[in-house]
């Protein structure tokens, strides 16, 4: 049984706690986070420690993984704190601000013979995984054109406000489009370059970004990522696949599972009951998939290279956005 120190009690450390409850071969042994409601109720939940210390988290516990679920400017700091001290590490997305930290993140893994893997969960959506498949089966013929949409209003509940500013969370390009720029790079090859323009920028909370990508295989991508959506407005996403001999398509307004909407005079609030057993839950998935890597000691399905590619597309987006001029990426191996 692997022992899990869980570090960031929010939105996403909320998320991969519920997800542990379907894997049987790892507990949750420790909580970390600086916020002693958020800390508490998860370590109620999952019947562990709970601390508002990394350091003295690491010294109670004989830990095996850390899971990180910090805002992104802090992602570096606390895997390689963890690395060093031969801890495997699954790192929410995306894995750092720069191509710089991310790569000392990488060097450090190999360095200290630990795992490490980026929480690019998309690749496990049961839709995208039967659009894979599609694709693998040439459904559709040759690949040509890529349309994908990431809108919501802006996430208003980030601790200090993190997402608001872009030197902290790298705005809706970094955080929100590196889900399509990951799952287009891993299924369709690398980018060759790129053309953006944005809206909003770091005093604004509304900031829209639209990018055309060239694939090196010819194909063209249009990837609209979006914190600038009214307030009370459902998360939307969608795909658009044409290829030579057809297209898929897929959008989350038309094929979500049980949606409710509340409302008063003050907000609008709107939940979403998935009714896909636990087994197959894609956090608890990507998660499993993690563990069983370690315990196993084979290769991470998502490698922290591919991370680093697809936030080396998300850069070039934001400088394209900045510079008005199209950016040819570096080929790169990963």
């Amino acid at each position: 049984m692997l022992r899990i120190g869980l570090l960031g009690c929010g939105t996403m450390g909320k998320t991969h706690a519920h997800a542990y409850a379907a894997i049987f071969n790892a507990q949750v042994v420790a909580v970390c986070d600086i916020r002693k409601e958020q800390r508490d109720d998860l370590a109620h939940m999952l019947d562990c420690s709970a601390y508002d210390c990394f350091e003295s988290m690491l010294a109670d516990q004989e830990l095996d993984i850390l899971d990180i679920c910090l805002p992104t400017y802090l992602h570096k700091e606390y895997a390689v704190r963890a690395m060093e001290k031969k801890l495997h590490v699954f790192c929410e997305k995306p894995i750092a601000l720069s191509l710089e930290d991310a790569k000392v993140m990488i060097d450090t893994a190999k360095k200290e013979h630990v795992k490490l893997t980026v929480g690019h969960v998309l690749r496990f959506f049961p839709e995208y995984e039967t659009l894979k498949k599609s694709i693998d089966q040439g459904r559709i013929g040759t690949l040509r054109l890529i349309r994908t949409i990431r809108n919501q209003a802006f996430p208003p509940w980030s601790w200090e406000h993190w997402y608001q500013d872009i030197s902290k969370s790298g705005g809706p390009e970094v955080d929100l489009a590196i889900h399509d720029y990951d799952w287009i790079l891993s299924q369709l090859g690398p980018v060759s370059r790129v053309y953006a323009k944005n809206y909003g920028d770091t005093k604004e909370s509304q900031m829209h970004s639209l990018a055309i990508l060239r694939l090196a295989n010819g194909a063209m991508a249009h990837v609209e990522a979006s914190w600038a959506m009214p307030k009370g407005i459902e998360f939307r996403t969608s795909f658009e696949l044409i290829g030579t001999d057809g297209q898929l398509c897929y959008d989350s307004s038309k094929d979500s599972p049980l949606k409710t909407q509340l409302s008063n005079n003050e907000k609008v609030s709107i939940f979403y009951d998935n009714p896909m057993p636990p087994n197959l839950n894609p956090y608890a998935k990507e998660l499993r998939i993690f563990i069983d890597a370690v315990i196993q000691d084979k290769p991470v399905l998502v490698r922290p290279e591919e991370a680093r590619a697809a936030l080396a597309v998300a850069l070039a987006v934001r400088e394209s956005s900045r510079t008005g001029k199209v950016v040819v990426l570096k080929e790169e191996t990963v």
